[in-house]
C-alpha cells in the first residue's frame, strides 16, 4: 500500500514530552533515507501538539504513535482522532487508527484475540484484593502481575505461590493485569528437544514485526528469568564487563556464539504461524 501509493505520506508521531516515541524510530528513518531516499522524500511528520497539519497533496496517513493510545496519551488521541476523521472525509487511507492504537491494553487484547480464535494467554484486569483472589484461583497456575497499560517488561512480579498472592494483594495499587504464565521451555522439552539446548533452558522470547498480510522476524531473546526483556534477557548478562572480558581470554564463548547464531537464524527464518500472528494484528485493527 505505502509503495505504490501516489503522493506525500503524512506520519503522526508525539511531539517533544507528548509521549513514548518509537525507540527504533531514529534509526528505521536513517536506513529509510539511505536505502529508499524518493520513498523517505515523500514522508511528512507530523508532532502532536502543534497545530493541525494540511491534509493537501497527503495520499496516506500513518499513525506512529506509543499504545495504548487514549489510555496513556488521551491529548495525543483527541487530535489524532480529528485527523483521522478529516482524512476520511477526504477518502485518505489511513494505517494504525487512533481507535485501535487504543485496544492494546493487556485485558482489552486479550478479550478481543480471545474472541477472534487467537491462540494468547488469557489476562484479567485487576483492581482489588478480590478480584486477584477470584483470578488467581480460575488460572490455578503462576501468573505475572503486571501494568495493564505497559508493555515494557518492568515492574513485573510472579505469583506461584499462596503467600506472594497474599503479599500482592495487600499492596495492589490500582488496576494491574494478571496473566496466566505459559512456560515456553516445556514445550520444546515434550518434543524431545536435547536438555543442552538453548530452547529447553532458557525462557525465550521470539519477536516479529507484522506489517498487514507481511511477517517479518525481528529478533529473539533467551533468559534465565520467565518475564523475558531486553535488561533480563542473556544478550545483556554476557555483555557485561566481566563477562566480555572473560571472553577475550577464552571462556564461555562458544555460549555466546550459540546465542548470537540462534538469533541470526531466527532473523532469517520463514515465521511458522505466519497467519496467527496475521491475524491477531487484524483482530486489534491495527494494521502494523
Amino acid at each position: 500500500m505505502v509503495t505504490g501509493t501516489q503522493g506525500n505520506i503524512l506520519v503522526v508521531v508525539h511531539g517533544p514530552g507528548r509521549g513514548r516515541p518509537v525507540p527504533t524510530g531514529q534509526a528505521f528513518m536513517a536506513r529509510l533515507r539511505r536505502h529508499a531516499p524518493e520513498l523517505a522524500a515523500r514522508l511528512l511528520v507530523h508532532e502532536t501538539g502543534n497545530s493541525a497539519p494540511s491534509l493537501s497533496g497527503v495520499a496516506l496517513v500513518l499513525f506512529w504513535l506509543g499504545d495504548p493510545l487514549r489510555q496513556k496519551y488521551p491529548a495525543c488521541f483527541a487530535e489524532a482522532s480529528e485527523i483521522d476523521q478529516a482524512a476520511a472525509l477526504r477518502g485518505i487511507p489511513v494505517l494504525n487508527r487512533p481507535e485501535a492504537l487504543s485496544n492494546t491494553t493487556k485485558a482489552l487484547q486479550s478479550e478481543l484475540w480471545q474472541k477472534a480464535g487467537i491462540p494468547s494467554a488469557p489476562v484479567r484486569c485487576v483492581s482489588d484484593p478480590i478480584e486477584l483472589f477470584a483470578a488467581c484461583a480460575e488460572f490455578n497456575s503462576p501468573c505475572f502481575l503486571r501494568s495493564n497499560d505497559t508493555h515494557a517488561e518492568r515492574n513485573i512480579r510472579i505469583l506461584s505461590t499462596p503467600a506472594e498472592i497474599d503479599v500482592a494483594a495487600r499492596t495492589l495499587d490500582g488496576p494491574a493485569a494478571l496473566v496466566r504464565m505459559h512456560d515456553v521451555r516445556a514445550e520444546y522439552r515434550a518434543a524431545g528437544e536435547p536438555k543442552s539446548s538453548l530452547y529447553s533452558r532458557f525462557h525465550h522470547k521470539a519477536r516479529a514485526f507484522v506489517c498487514q498480510s507481511e511477517v517479518k522476524a525481528s529478533h529473539l531473546f533467551f533468559s534465565t528469568e520467565a518475564a523475558v526483556g531486553l535488561s533480563s534477557c542473556l544478550f545483556s548478562r554476557e555483555s557485561s564487563a566481566a563477562r566480555t572480558f572473560a571472553r577475550s581470554i577464552g571462556f564461555r564463548r562458544q555460549f555466546f556464539d550459540d546465542l548470537v547464531s540462534a538469533d541470526i537464524a531466527y532473523f532469517h527464518s520463514t515465521i511458522p504461524y505466519k497467519d496467527v500472528l496475521v491475524n491477531a494484528v487484524r483482530a486489534l485493527g491495527l494494521d502494523v
